[in-house]
Protein backbone atom coordinates (compact mmCIF):
# COMPACT_ATOMS: atom_id res chain seq x y z
CA UNK A 1 0.00 0.00 0.00
CA UNK A 2 0.92 3.20 -0.67
CA UNK A 3 1.37 5.91 2.21
CA UNK A 4 -2.34 7.15 0.58
CA UNK A 5 -3.79 3.89 1.09
CA UNK A 6 -4.06 3.06 -2.35
CA UNK A 7 -2.05 -0.07 -3.80
CA UNK A 8 0.28 0.51 -5.83
CA UNK A 9 -0.25 1.21 -9.21
CA UNK A 10 -3.56 2.18 -8.93
CA UNK A 11 -5.18 5.05 -9.78
CA UNK A 12 -7.62 7.22 -8.46
CA UNK A 13 -9.01 8.12 -11.33
CA UNK A 14 -9.73 4.16 -12.55
CA UNK A 15 -7.08 3.69 -15.17
CA UNK A 16 -7.21 7.34 -16.28
CA UNK A 17 -11.39 7.19 -17.95
CA UNK A 18 -12.79 10.58 -19.72
CA UNK A 19 -16.34 9.09 -18.25
CA UNK A 20 -17.85 13.01 -19.37
CA UNK A 21 -16.36 11.54 -22.82
CA UNK A 22 -17.59 8.42 -22.37
CA UNK A 23 -21.01 9.70 -21.47
CA UNK A 24 -21.08 12.39 -24.32
CA UNK A 25 -20.20 9.61 -26.98
CA UNK A 26 -23.41 7.79 -25.53
CA UNK A 27 -25.21 10.60 -26.14
CA UNK A 28 -24.78 11.22 -29.60
CA UNK A 29 -24.98 7.59 -30.69
CA UNK A 30 -28.27 7.72 -28.65
CA UNK A 31 -29.10 11.44 -30.82
CA UNK A 32 -28.07 9.13 -34.09
CA UNK A 33 -30.20 6.07 -33.36
CA UNK A 34 -33.19 8.68 -32.49
CA UNK A 35 -33.07 10.11 -35.53
CA UNK A 36 -32.58 7.02 -37.55
CA UNK A 37 -35.64 5.86 -35.95
CA UNK A 38 -37.55 8.84 -36.93
CA UNK A 39 -36.49 8.57 -40.36
CA UNK A 40 -37.76 4.57 -40.37
CA UNK A 41 -41.31 6.10 -39.00
CA UNK A 42 -41.14 8.56 -42.32
CA UNK A 43 -40.00 6.09 -45.05
CA UNK A 44 -43.26 4.41 -43.90
CA UNK A 45 -45.30 6.97 -44.20
CA UNK A 46 -43.61 8.10 -47.87
CA UNK A 47 -45.99 6.47 -50.95
CA UNK A 48 -43.01 4.63 -52.24
CA UNK A 49 -43.23 0.65 -54.10
CA UNK A 50 -43.06 -1.80 -51.42
CA UNK A 51 -39.96 -3.02 -52.54
CA UNK A 52 -37.91 0.44 -52.21
CA UNK A 53 -39.76 1.25 -48.89
CA UNK A 54 -38.60 -2.15 -47.83
CA UNK A 55 -34.92 -1.82 -48.69
CA UNK A 56 -34.58 1.62 -47.76
CA UNK A 57 -36.13 0.54 -44.12
CA UNK A 58 -33.48 -2.43 -43.96
CA UNK A 59 -30.36 -0.11 -44.45
CA UNK A 60 -31.49 2.23 -41.90
CA UNK A 61 -31.51 -0.64 -39.73
CA UNK A 62 -28.25 -2.00 -40.63
CA UNK A 63 -27.03 1.69 -39.97
CA UNK A 64 -28.16 1.29 -36.32
CA UNK A 65 -27.37 -2.31 -36.17
CA UNK A 66 -23.64 -1.36 -36.75
CA UNK A 67 -24.48 1.74 -33.97
CA UNK A 68 -25.20 -0.13 -31.70
CA UNK A 69 -22.57 -2.97 -32.02
CA UNK A 70 -19.78 -0.83 -32.19
CA UNK A 71 -20.54 1.63 -29.51
CA UNK A 72 -22.82 0.04 -26.72
CA UNK A 73 -21.75 -3.57 -27.15
CA UNK A 74 -17.99 -2.49 -27.41
CA UNK A 75 -17.33 -4.38 -31.06
CA UNK A 76 -14.48 -1.24 -31.90
CA UNK A 77 -12.48 -2.62 -29.68
CA UNK A 78 -12.88 -6.55 -29.84
CA UNK A 79 -10.07 -8.67 -31.25
CA UNK A 80 -10.16 -9.72 -35.11
CA UNK A 81 -12.13 -13.12 -33.73
CA UNK A 82 -14.93 -11.39 -32.43
CA UNK A 83 -15.28 -9.30 -35.45
CA UNK A 84 -14.69 -11.96 -38.21
CA UNK A 85 -17.73 -13.63 -36.46
CA UNK A 86 -19.98 -10.61 -36.65
CA UNK A 87 -19.25 -10.27 -39.91
CA UNK A 88 -19.82 -13.54 -41.12
CA UNK A 89 -22.96 -13.05 -39.26
CA UNK A 90 -23.73 -10.06 -40.73
CA UNK A 91 -22.81 -11.42 -44.57
CA UNK A 92 -25.21 -14.77 -44.34
CA UNK A 93 -28.14 -12.21 -42.89
CA UNK A 94 -27.48 -10.44 -46.21
CA UNK A 95 -27.39 -13.70 -48.06
CA UNK A 96 -30.78 -14.48 -46.59
CA UNK A 97 -32.00 -10.68 -47.27
CA UNK A 98 -31.10 -11.03 -51.09
CA UNK A 99 -33.12 -14.22 -51.37
CA UNK A 100 -36.35 -12.43 -50.01
CA UNK A 101 -35.66 -9.35 -52.62
CA UNK A 102 -37.46 -11.06 -55.63
CA UNK A 103 -40.55 -11.66 -53.37
CA UNK A 104 -41.14 -7.91 -52.18
CA UNK A 105 -42.83 -6.97 -55.42
CA UNK A 106 -46.19 -5.43 -55.18
CA UNK A 107 -48.95 -8.49 -54.70
CA UNK A 108 -52.14 -8.36 -56.84
CA UNK A 109 -53.85 -8.42 -53.59
CA UNK A 110 -51.83 -5.39 -52.20
CA UNK A 111 -52.32 -3.68 -55.83
CA UNK A 112 -56.36 -4.24 -55.42
CA UNK A 113 -55.99 -2.44 -52.32
CA UNK A 114 -53.93 0.64 -53.32
CA UNK A 115 -56.04 0.72 -56.78
CA UNK A 116 -59.44 0.80 -54.78
CA UNK A 117 -57.42 3.32 -52.12
CA UNK A 118 -56.68 6.03 -54.78
CA UNK A 119 -60.40 5.28 -56.10
CA UNK A 120 -62.23 6.05 -52.95
CA UNK A 121 -59.86 9.22 -52.48
CA UNK A 122 -60.99 10.32 -56.20
CA UNK A 123 -64.41 9.63 -55.13
CA UNK A 124 -64.45 12.23 -52.30
CA UNK A 125 -62.81 14.81 -54.33
CA UNK A 126 -65.91 14.95 -56.69
CA UNK A 127 -68.27 16.16 -54.10
CA UNK A 128 -68.80 19.57 -53.02
CA UNK A 129 -68.22 20.26 -49.20
CA UNK A 130 -71.68 20.76 -47.66
CA UNK A 131 -72.55 24.26 -46.61
CA UNK A 132 -71.46 24.21 -42.52
CA UNK A 133 -69.17 21.38 -42.89
CA UNK A 134 -71.32 19.01 -42.95
CA UNK A 135 -70.87 15.48 -44.96
CA UNK A 136 -72.24 15.41 -48.83
CA UNK A 137 -75.02 12.53 -48.47
CA UNK A 138 -74.85 9.65 -49.86
CA UNK A 139 -76.56 8.70 -53.62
Amino acid sequence: MSAKGTPHGASAKHGGIDKSAEVRTYLIIFGCLAVLTLLTVGVAYMELPHAAGVVIALVIAAAKVFLIGSFFMHLRGEGKLINWSVAVCCALVLILIVFVLPDLGIHPAEEAMRDLSHALEGQHAHYPAAPGGAAPAAH
